[in-house]
This record gives structure tokens, sequence and C-alpha cells, in this order.
């Protein structure tokens, strides 16, 4: 079978593998009343087993040869199919949907008795921008390859600015939390997306990863899908599918692209305007319409 359709099953596959082993897990390996760990819990051990096995799966199959994407994001991610297209659009609208329930999340919190302060952190209204400036960001730069252009744009540093804001928004709460094993998976799955934030924008510049890039978009969906199993609150789940859709979408766009060969048949996917595609010339990356004749 093709890595194109094999990558992302292992990935989803392992993600729902992982989230029901999760719910076992934080129903069994967890005393009822104080909520510590349970030494030697089988269910702990499974769960620490599903996510090694996915990730050393991933990165098995990830490796090889690949392209060299020389400062072109365009030809490293445009969308070629009605799936890919149409995950990068729900990636978008679940991205947006996450921001309005961050600031409601916040402006519902109870107010402190003692310190008058609300019960959950100032950050995440900050979080709430940060993933309204994201979905706009993703539609606009898929909007900017479909039309052939380069993006080399601040618009795509967008979904990892959210993960940072993600991390810091649940500080709060991870700091009051004795058990780690509580929000170690949810934890690893907000860092993929701070690893895609750093990883994805380099294309623009030279800098892609491909094999590394691979790897963390199609093992933070799988930590995505893993983690809601743990209750969390819906600005998290809104957000977690967001992540997962954005992530799988990105991912299967590198691998159909990289599985192209490297001389393009046709126009080439950047519109014919990228220095790293054989015959092409500079494109500006700002295009502006072109001028009547005189």
């Amino acid at each position: 079978m093709r890595k194109t359709l094999v990558l992302p099953a292992v990935s989803v596959v392992g993600g729902l593998i992982g989230l029901a082993v999760r719910r076992v897990q934080l129903r069994t390996a967890f005393e009822p009343g104080t909520g510590l760990p349970i030494s030697g819990a089988p269910a702990t051990y499974g769960m620490w087993a599903v996510v090694i096995l996915t990730a050393v799966a991933l990165v098995i199959l990830c490796r090889g040869k690949h392209r060299t994407f020389e400062a072109c994001y365009t030809s490293a991610f445009r969308a070629t199919g009605m799936v890919q297209l149409s995950a990068l659009m729900a990636g978008a609208i679940l991205m947006a949907v996450a921001g309005f329930l961050n600031m409601e999340y916040f402006l519902s919190a109870p107010v402190d008795f003692f310190t008058g302060r609300r019960t959950v952190s100032m950050v995440r209204v900050v979080l709430g921008v940060a993933c309204l400036a994201a979905a706009v960001g993703i539609w606009l730069t898929a909007q900017r390859m479909r039309s052939g252009y380069q993006v080399r744009s601040v618009w795509v540093l967008m979904p990892g600015l959210a993960g940072c804001l993600w991390v810091m928004g649940n500080y709060q709460a991870w700091a009051q939390d004795p058990v780690m094993g509580g929000y170690v998976f949810f934890l690893l799955a907000v860092l993929s997306t701070i690893a895609a934030g750093y990883l994805l924008p380099a294309f623009a510049f030279g800098k892609g990863r491909v094999t590394a890039s691979l790897v963390v978009c199609l093992l933070g969906p799988a930590l995505c899908i893993m983690s809601l199993g743990d209750g969390r609150p819906l600005c998290d789940v809104s957000l977690l599918l967001a992540t997962a859709f954005y992530l799988l979408a990105m991912g299967s766009a590198l691998m159909t692209n990289d599985a192209k060969s490297v001389v393009p048949e046709g126009p080439a996917a950047c519109g014919g305007g990228c220095e790293s595609c054989p015959g092409c010339g500079p494109l500006p990356v700002n295009p502006t319409p072109e001028e009547p004749e005189v």
C-alpha cells in the first residue's frame, strides 16, 4: 500500500487504540479517593506501550529518501485532494471555535473569594485571540497556495504561537496537580503543536526537514486523539480536534508532494515562480495585479 494511505491510517488507528486504553487507565490506574496513581497498574504500561509503538512505527515509515523543498512552502504543503482540503478547512473552523470557547472559558470561570481573581488564567483570553488568528492564517495560507504563490508570511507561525499559549494557559492547573500521569499525554499533544509550529514554517526559508515534519504531523494527531479521553474542557477538546485535523492535512499534503517526481510533468505546484523548482523563475512574495499596458 502507498505510504500516503498507510501513514495517516497508523496515526488515526494508534490514536483510537490509545483513546480506549486511556479511558481504561483513568478508571483503573488511579485511586478513586485521592487520584494518586496505583503502582504497577497494567493499563499504565499498556498506555505507554501504545504511544511508543505508534511513535516507532511512524518514525520507521517516515524514514527514507525525500525531496528537497528549498524555500518553497507551497510545493511542500499545497493540498491536492478534496480530503486534504476538507481536513485543512475543518482544522481552521475548529480553531476558530476553540478561540471563542477559550474566551468564554475565562469569562465563565468563578472568582476566588480571597484574591478576587478568576480561577482560570487570563492567558486563556490571549490564547483565544491566537486561535482566531491561527484560523485566519490557515485559511489565507491555503488560499495563497491554491493560487500558486509562495508563502512567506507571519500567518504560518500562528498555530505554533497558539501551542505556546496553550501550554501557558494550562500551566496553572498542572502546577497544582501532583500527579503528572493525569495530564502527561495531553502535554505531549500540546508540545507536538509547538514542534509543528517550528518545523513547518521552516520550509518557507529553505530549512525544511521532511522526515521530522512527517513524524510530528502524524504523531501529533495520534496524541490529540488519545488526549480526548482525559475529560478536558470543551475549549481544549475543540483545540485538540483542530490540531489533529490541521496536522493530518499538512502531513498528508507533504507526503503527496514528496512522492512526486523532482521534475514535475505539468506546471509546478508554486505556479512556476519558485527558485527551487526546475525551470522556475523568481516570483514576488506579495504579487500585485498586472498594470495595464500603456
